[in-house]
């Protein structure tokens, strides 16, 4: 049934609505606890370990050690790298393991971040190491904000761009001068990789995120906002 010019629909409830899985802070703060311990092997060496975890890209590519591209992922150069990166590995796994699941959480997740990892390696000489979790992270931001622009829509979608760019710009763009040791190729990389694997899942799962999707139909008669006794409240 048309609209009159006195009525318009307002959004209710979206898939970003519902509240995140229980478990959310349980997984995230597992995640982080292991991503910490195996770093912790790295910094100290313990057992030796820390000449398998990192990586460069003749053995990766040439020696064939293909383990490396995830190890390396737990590899820190020093604790300020650690916690750099544990902060906000956090915060994205809650949302992306809460809103999204196991499968998105750490599985595809991890498996991205052996991509990504391969995909840095090949812009480098053979023999310069790559080490930490930051190509992750930014795989993390770049996959949520995607999805957090196609799935909030009680905002407009110039408020969830404005949003988007802000978060954008005030955590993934390098604020301080520029660092040798940081792998600005891999921060990129990883933010376009999860980005572009959040459009296609988006398109994936475009109709279960539809029926998360509620909308109310409110009319002005006479001054007062009444809802229509016969759809108060409907799928989109």
């Amino acid at each position: 049934m048309p609209l009159s010019p006195n009525s318009w629909t307002v959004v209710r409830a979206t898939w970003l609505t519902q509240k995140p899985h229980r478990n959310s802070a349980i997984v995230a703060a597992w995640s982080l606890f292991i991503l910490v311990l195996l770093a912790t092997f790295f910094l100290r060496d313990w057992g030796s370990l820390a000449s398998l975890m990192s990586s460069n890209a003749d053995q990766v590519f040439q020696k064939h050690e293909w383990w490396r591209l995830w190890s390396s992922l737990f590899a820190h150069g020093d604790t300020g790298h650690l916690v750099s990166n544990s902060l906000l590995f956090f915060v994205f796994a809650y949302f992306l393991y809460g809103y999204f699941g196991f499968w998105v959480f750490p599985l595809v997740t991890l498996l991205s971040g052996g991509l990504v990892q391969a995909l840095s390696l090949l812009t480098y000489p053979p023999h310069v190491n790559l080490i930490g979790m930051s190509g992750v992270v930014y795989w993390m931001g770049g996959f949520w904000l995607i999805l957090y622009l196609n799935l909030d829509q009680q905002r407009t979608i110039t408020q969830r761009w404005l949003r988007v760019l802000g978060v954008s710009f005030g955590i993934f763009m390098p604020t301080s001068a520029f660092d040798p040791q940081v792998s600005y190729r891999a921060h990129a990389i990883g933010f376009l990789v999860g980005a572009l694997m959040a459009a296609v899942y988006y398109f994936v799962h475009r109709q279960e995120f539809k029926k998360a999707l509620k909308t109310e139909t409110l009319i002005e008669d006479e001054g007062e906002v009444k809802t229509p006794e016969d759809s108060p409240l409907y799928d989109a």
